[in-house]
């Protein structure tokens, strides 16, 4: 289930086809009435049932009340954003939800600090410095939810070009991804969300780039989690006083969810028509279709398809102009998402409307995809952006990685690994005893099985000391022949 639209919020039931019937409190104007504007983030249980959602600066229960400590989550060094648009987030991705133990949720967002928002409402410059959380218990206030900690914050004294935040489950099945799109330093910061704790972040860099960050990005993950797009880069063309700086331009990776590898695969151009329309044709969304063969990317005025499978970095197909012929109306098409009846919505970039267009076949390739002009109408709401939500259904894979797939495996007729102290802020001291004359090498991995250690043992009983002072604080692995220890460095 979907919360979405302005004043009224309203609800997309995907059960039955689709049902839209606003949320309880959509009509109740005294604040913090429930706003959504162009950014909002859903969850629902597993029958479908909306638990709650946010719009960047609040999260609101199920039924459109703001949760108990539910108001300016976001908002962990100060409110000037948040107050500057009446509460509700503009920008796109700007937090998301994923689940963490029990009956109980993790709501991260991407935001400014006051003084960085002082910049921004002075228009002075444009960053975002923060990335935070907060976590919602849904077994408290009768089963309505209540913020239980608020504003936690990951990372700060960031410059994030823009606020995508997208998030894709580990390869175990039940922890997540979480990926931060951060274009000024060239890489993605990702978090190994677990349970009880979040690891990270860690850094992966980018050397196929393109010559600018843009104002406007997305950032999405395949319905398998084996691909992501990114669209935070435009090119330069031309130099001197021809230089042309062209913005429609999308980065496709691979992406492993073992270890969060990220490898860049290919990037596409779509036109950027700049003389057609008052605004340029710039983008807007990306999207996988649910096959993960084909990508479709909205601009302010136009629908595009491009295939995977094909290496031209040109091939994308021009699927529908404008959804109506009363252009000096027309609100912008957004950000794009498959919904759970397997049709792209497209959302609505600004303007109100109380219609929707969308894609009836996205995994067709070409035209036979079916662009349906404004397809949803419903008469409660001014329907903008579909919410920022991963792909919650999507399972283990049915390889184990390393090290969740390892076992420690300890036959004391054979060797010995001990590690002690256990935990260590300093040092550790490792322990091999070998029970033959071979060689031994002792390895240590970071939770994401990168390794950060590595040293040869040729005796047959043999101490080694490791200084761990320079580690972040988390779970690591020592490994010496089939011998497994975790070790906590805290």
């Amino acid at each position: 289930m979907w919360a979405v639209g302005y004043q009224p919020v309203v609800k997309f039931n995907f059960d039955n086809g689709l049902i839209i019937d606003t949320v309880t409190n959509a009509g109740v104007f005294n604040p913090p009435f429930c706003l959504i504007k162009s950014s909002s983030s859903t969850i629902s249980d597993t029958n479908g049932n909306l638990l709650f959602f946010s719009n960047g600066f609040v999260i609101y229960d199920s039924a459109g009340f703001a949760m108990p400590d539910g108001l300016y989550v976001n908002c962990p060094y100060g409110q000037v954003l948040a107050n500057y648009y009446g509460g509700a987030s503009l920008f796109d991705q700007t937090s998301i939800i994923l689940p963490k133990k029990g009956n109980t949720y993790y709501v991260f967002s991407t935001g400014m600090s006051d003084s960085v928002a002082n910049n921004y409402v002075n228009h002075v410059y444009t960053e975002f410095d923060v990335l935070n959380y907060s976590v919602v218990d849904m077994d408290s206030n009768a089963g309505m939810g209540k913020v239980v900690q608020k504003n936690v914050v990951l990372a700060d004294k960031q410059h994030y070009h823009w606020t995508p935040l997208s998030a894709v489950k580990h390869s175990n099945g039940k922890d997540w991804w979480l990926v931060k799109a951060d274009c000024s330093n060239d890489r993605y910061q990702l978090f190994w969300v677990q349970e009880d704790t979040i690891l990270g972040p860690y850094y992966q860099y980018i050397t196929t780039k393109g010559d600018f960050c843009t104002a406007v990005s997305q950032l999405y993950f395949s319905e398998d989690g084996t691909q992501m797009v990114c669209s935070q880069y435009g090119n330069i063309y031309g130099n001197g006083g021809n230089t042309f700086y062209y913005y429609n331009r999308v980065e496709l990776y691979d992406f492993d969810r073992c270890d969060g590898t990220i490898t860049y695969k290919k990037h596409y151009i779509i036109p950027y028509d700049t003389s057609t329309y008052v605004n340029y044709d710039f983008k807007r969304g990306i999207c996988f279709s649910p096959n993960g063969k084909l990508l479709y990317m909205s601009t302010n005025y136009s629908v595009f398809q491009i295939d995977l499978e094909d290496t031209n970095t040109y091939n994308a197909l021009y699927i529908h102009g404008p959804d109506t012929s009363d252009f000096m109306y027309f609100p912008l098409y957004g950000t794009m998402v498959v919904a759970p009846d397997g049709k792209l919505y497209i959302g609505n970039h600004n303007g109100t409307r109380k219609f929707m267009s969308y894609i009836d076949s996205p995994n067709v390739k070409g035209l036979g995809c079916h662009f349906v002009p404004q397809g949803v109408w419903q008469p409660y709401s001014n329907l903008m952006s579909p919410p920022n939500m991963p792909n919650y259904g999507l399972g283990a894979d049915t390889v184990l990685c390393w090290p969740l797939g390892s076992i420690e495996i300890r036959d004391e007729s054979l060797e010995t690994l001990e590690v002690y102290p256990n935990p260590s802020s300093t040092y550790i001291v490792v322990r091999y005893e070998m029970r033959d004359k071979r060689n031994a090498t002792i390895e240590m991995y970071n939770a994401i099985g990168q390794q950060v250690y590595s040293s040869q043992l040729s005796h047959l009983s043999a101490y080694i000391s490791i200084d761990v002072r320079h580690l972040a604080k988390g779970m690591y692995y020592l490994r010496c022949g089939n011998e497994v220890r975790k070790t906590i460095i805290e």
